[in-house]
């Protein structure tokens, strides 16, 4: 069973097996409000367990460099185990690599073309959230 939770820039559904679903909403550019309004909300919602996040992005939606870098650190670190990202173009797929190889975050990040593959990797990481 999902649940859904509407925010300004995106909607965040929380999925079975400790998965979270971040979708940006179209013509969003998120920023670093943006960002701790979704990790307090994972953290308050799943009472500080870890989570497995899914990021997807809407057209035209992206986040500023400062939101990216807030994303990658220790904030981060706090409520996610992993995180995979559904890249939707080539535009996308540019951001999320920069996301990866210039802010290079801690914790298990990985770039995927559809989300059958990102919830197939997600759920191989499982065991980061149950070792805690």
């Amino acid at each position: 069973m999902t649940r859904t939770i509407d925010m300004k820039a995106l909607e965040l559904s929380f999925r079975d097996m400790d998965v979270v679903h971040a979708h940006f909403k179209d013509e969003v550019l998120g920023t670093v409000n943006d960002v701790h309004e979704l990790f307090d909300t994972i953290g308050r919602e799943r009472n500080g367990r870890k989570a497995l996040l899914v990021v997807t992005m809407g057209e035209h939606a992206t986040l500023t460099n400062e939101a990216r870098a807030l994303a990658s650190g220790p904030e981060g670190d706090r409520v996610l185990a992993a995180d995979a990202i559904v890249l939707r173009d080539f535009g996308h797929q540019l951001a999320a690599n920069a996301f990866v190889r210039h802010n290079r975050p801690v914790r298990p990040t990985k770039l995927f073309p559809d989300m059958v593959s990102a919830l197939t990797w997600l759920g191989e990481q499982q065991h980061l959230i149950d070792q805690e």
